[in-house]
């Protein structure tokens, strides 16, 4: 779960960067079709980007505050399956209280969006129904709702059908030609994940623009005076609206589509400017990656092949040793301040054998009495004592001092994730 939430966090700041970078650069353009699939290209490399694996040799700044805050919400996962504790006497952490107000979130959206659909088939079951050319079906019904279309279902009231119907009907028809419910069916199940996240609803809005802009522009290119039409989106901006996931003919703003119908022609080559997305994924995927500890695996590849034999053997000999005597050590770590550190790394030196500390900062390990053992925690220096040296201290504490930098250096010797796949 920790996995999933740390996927849903950087598709967000994905979306978040690339929705900035289209309302800067594309949202004032008058292709309209290039712009709607723009916005469905940023969901969907909002969705791959953060699946994409890339390892850089050292880590600069940005990937160590990030890696930083992926192990943080990772920790609590982990931490739960590592260490093993009396039975209701688990403690409550902050990232499980973020994972259920993220589900509480999950739930409310798609309960609305069901009930908003639920709501729409119910007025069209009960209302009169007309099948037109090429499977469209013309609902019509006694209330007073804006008129919108949905899939292949136009929905319109009997006063605006006998008012101004021509030119509704024509508005509806572009929807359905251009499949435009397509295109809000997948923003809402993109929104239903990215429900936090303002960008999303931001996104959907300005593709509802857009499908409004084409329905109008293909209006006009049906020979209808562009007077009398804008008097008719005047004339039916009061309408209620009840359907998020329908094309409403109220349903943008009346400004910009006015606007967007008298603005000239945009030029073609304006379209260049989403080659700047290039370097702005580029940024990102560099961002996400993470360092590898990658010199074993190189030193192993520059040896001539009859010495691999004796290069395996030098590695076996690290990590699997033979101590004359075992002994069951039971520490604790804590901070200067003397306060436990929970989920602290402990390693046996030079082997993949560890463990994590407990809520209480202490930790079992079975090591043997030749061995070392390494502590390592975020942000803190790591120390390495030998396990003669813990066994003779009198308080079995072991104390972590804050490091003086910031960034990553190598510090700890292996990831929590590293840890966890061992």
């Amino acid at each position: 779960m920790g996995t999933f939430l740390v996927y849903i966090l950087k598709s967000a700041v994905c979306l978040a960067m690339f929705y900035l970078f289209y309302r800067l650069l594309l949202s004032k353009e008058t292709f309209h079709r290039f712009n709607r699939m723009a916005l469905l290209g940023v969901m969907l490399l909002s969705c791959l980007l953060p699946l994409v694996k890339v390892t850089v040799e050292q880590a600069s700044p940005v990937n160590a505050q990030v890696m930083s805050m992926e192990d943080l919400l990772l920790m609590y996962q982990w931490n739960s399956e590592a260490v093993v504790v009396e039975e209701g006497s688990r403690p409550f952490h902050w990232q499980e209280g973020l994972v259920l107000v993220y589900f509480a979130g999950l739930f409310f959206v798609i309960v609305r969006h069901l009930w908003s659909l639920g709501r729409m088939l119910y007025l069209i079951r009960h209302s009169r129904c007309e099948r037109l050319d090429n499977g469209i079906r013309l609902v019509v019904h006694r209330r007073k709702l804006a008129p919108f279309s949905w899939m292949r279902y136009i929905v319109i009231s009997e006063t605006d059908l006998k008012e101004s119907g021509h030119h509704i009907l024509v508005h509806e028809m572009a929807h359905i030609h251009h499949r435009h419910s397509w295109d809000l069916l997948l923003t809402e199940a993109c929104a239903w994940l990215q429900w936090f996240n303002p960008a999303i609803w931001l996104l959907k809005q300005e593709l509802q623009n857009i499908h409004e802009y084409e329905a109008d522009e293909e209006v006009l290119r049906q020979g209808i005076n562009a007077k009398e039409y804008q008097m008719l989106l005047i004339k039916k901006a009061v309408g209620a609206r009840l359907y998020s996931i329908a094309n409403s003919f109220n349903h943008s703003s009346l400004k910009k589509r006015i606007t967007m119908m008298i603005r000239k022609k945009s030029n073609p080559w304006a379209r260049a400017k989403y080659l700047y997305v290039l370097p702005l994924a580029a940024v990102t995927v560099a961002a996400f990656a993470r360092p590898e500890i990658s010199k074993p695996l190189d030193e192993i590849s520059s040896v001539k092949v009859n010495d691999l034999s004796a290069v395996l053997e030098t590695y076996a000999d690290k990590n699997v040793s033979n101590p004359a005597e075992k002994t069951k050590l039971k520490m604790k770590v804590v901070d200067e301040k003397g306060k436990p550190i929970i989920a602290a790394t402990v390693l046996v030196a030079n082997t993949t054998n560890g463990t994590l500390t407990d809520e209480n900062g202490n930790f079992t390990l079975e090591v043997g009495t030749d061995q070392s053992i390494q502590v390592a925690y975020i942000g803190m220096s790591t120390v390495t004592m030998s396990v003669k040296d813990c066994l003779k201290k009198a308080d079995q504490t072991i104390v972590l001092t804050e490091s003086d930098t910031n960034t990553y250096s190598g510090a700890y010797p292996f990831t929590f994730r590293q840890l966890i796949r061992v």
